[in-house]
């Protein structure tokens, strides 16, 4: 398989990257470095720097690729709020900008990485991927917005392309800068003896998936993708914020330093995945557990500082 990952250097993506290798396809990566933390990528892709949004150079690295892998975004929520227009940009109209440049090219798969935020507060949980959806902020609407115009390249240009709607994804490799996501921070703060921050009194309650399930459930998409199917990613189980830090305690054999910062704008206070829809369709389901991947992830932590 000949494939074009756009944000390969990001933390899924260069897992991603890295599993595809592994099984000996061939990769370009196509990455503007704005925030994955890393200006690398597995150094058996052909890596390029520069944006989704630059048609002639999008055009030009599709030439004899069987599928793209369409990770690159925007997305820190909380920037989101500040600048929304930019995330329209970036994560709808880049995103067209590659479809025109694969509908030329007759480059007709896609999988693209949306987000279990296109929900906004659920009605009910575990959430279904056809529950309402009504996202709090431009980060999720955008997503979903996109899902709306892959659906129209599908029907009117042919172009499949399989939807995958993540929840709380973790694991190594992890490089966001700034860091926003509670795992990294926490880790990287319990290992420097700082103390962990936790909002609205670790009420909220999330869907946490390990990053090797992620990958691998983007392989299974590639392979089968046919359509327009969307599909939700988690574990299918919820945990509370204050029992995943007590689960972190647990793990490093130490009591943690809990910082509560109260409230934060633009958090759903549940978000837990329904995932019977890819088990069924897709046969995938996760094989790490939390104990395990908090683990391994702590380890990569560790190795780095």
């Amino acid at each position: 398989m000949k494939a074009l990952v756009t944000g390969g250097a990001g933390f899924i993506g260069f897992n991603l990257t890295k599993l595809l290798c592994d099984e000996g396809h061939e990769v370009t990566v196509l990455d503007n470095f704005s925030s994955s933390g890393r200006k690398t990528a597995d150094s058996r892709a052909k890596l390029v720097q520069g944006s989704v949004g630059d048609y002639d150079l999008v055009f030009d690295l599709l030439k004899d690729k069987e599928v793209v892998f369409h990770l690159a975004a925007t997305g820190i929520i909380k920037f989101s709020l500040e600048n929304p227009l930019l995330y329209f940009e970036n994560n709808v109209m880049n995103g067209i900008t590659l479809l025109e440049a694969m509908r030329k090219r007759g480059v007709n798969k896609m999988v693209y990485s949306s987000s279990s935020g296109v929900y906004g507060e659920p009605q009910r949980t575990p959430i279904q991927e056809n529950d309402v959806k009504e996202p709090i902020n431009p980060y999720g609407a955008a997503k979903l917005a996109f899902e709306d115009v892959l659906s129209a390249y599908y029907y009117a240009f042919g172009i499949s392309s399989v939807c995958f709607r993540y929840y709380n994804v973790y694991g190594p490799g992890d490089r966001q800068h700034p860091v926003t996501r509670a795992v990294p921070k926490w880790i990287q703060a319990a290992l420097r003896d700082e103390p962990l921050v936790l909002y609205w009194g670790g009420r909220q309650k999330k869907d946490y998936i390990f990053v090797e399930d992620v990958v691998r459930a983007n392989l299974i998409g590639a392979s089968k993708c046919q359509g327009f199917k969307v599909y939700n990613v988690g574990s299918g189980e919820g945990i509370l914020m204050s029992d995943l830090s007590d689960k972190l305690e647990e793990v490093f054999g130490k009591k943690l330093n809990i910082e509560q910062k109260g409230n934060r704008e633009g958090d759903p206070d549940v978000l837990i995945a329904d995932i019977s829809r890819i088990k069924e369709d897709l046969g995938w389901r996760p094989l790490v557990d939390l104990e395990t991947g908090l683990t391994k992830t702590i380890e990569y932590y560790r190795n780095r500082l």
